[in-house]
């Protein structure tokens, strides 16, 4: 009987004449085919390309077409064809005191312009309000404005450890 190391170094031996000998009898079976003439399958000019002078136009050529005036960013191209999107009306809005967290926003669509207005409660507590519209034609405009007065919190007296400021000032809780 055949012991287990012996079956498969036998194994590993006959695969490894095989793959050699099918090395052998078909070589170059894996290789790419070789190209076509040129490369393409497109006729052969016929008249080959013949390049100018250097620095000179080329006889015959006529004058250029004036250049096309610069595009300006943000606008769209002459050629833009402007498909409108899908009317929408969103809304929401958190209010979260323990985080400190508070802010909204609301928008619309009628597919073309987009209206809307967001707020945030910012630090010092006022509450930054904008009202914007946009449409693909001339972007985003925004108006900004703010509601409240700033507020900077006093901490605790400073004592102990010479100023106030730092972690230890109070605050603001995160």
């Amino acid at each position: 009987m055949m012991s287990f190391k012996s079956f498969v170094l036998l194994s590993l031996s006959l695969a490894a004449i095989t793959a050699y000998a099918y090395a052998q009898v078909a070589p170059g079976s894996n290789a790419y085919l070789p190209p076509t003439k040129n490369g393409y399958d497109y006729p052969e000019p016929n008249q080959p390309f013949k390049p100018g002078t250097p620095g000179r136009p080329t006889p015959g050529t006529g004058p250029r077409p004036p250049p096309s005036p610069p595009r300006i960013p943000g606008q769209p191209a002459d050629d833009h064809v402007h498909v409108p999107g899908m009317p929408f009306d969103f809304e929401y809005a958190v209010q979260d005191p323990e985080t400190a967290n508070d802010y909204a926003h609301k928008a619309s669509s009628d597919g073309d312009v987009v209206t809307g207005e967001y707020r945030v409660q910012l630090p010092d507590g006022r509450t930054q309000v904008v009202r914007y519209t946009a449409d693909w034609k001339t972007g985003y405009h925004a108006d900004v404005s703010y509601e409240g007065e700033a507020q900077f919190p006093q901490g605790p007296a400073a004592g102990g450890r010479g100023g106030g400021g730092g972690g230890a000032a109070g605050g603001y809780k995160y």
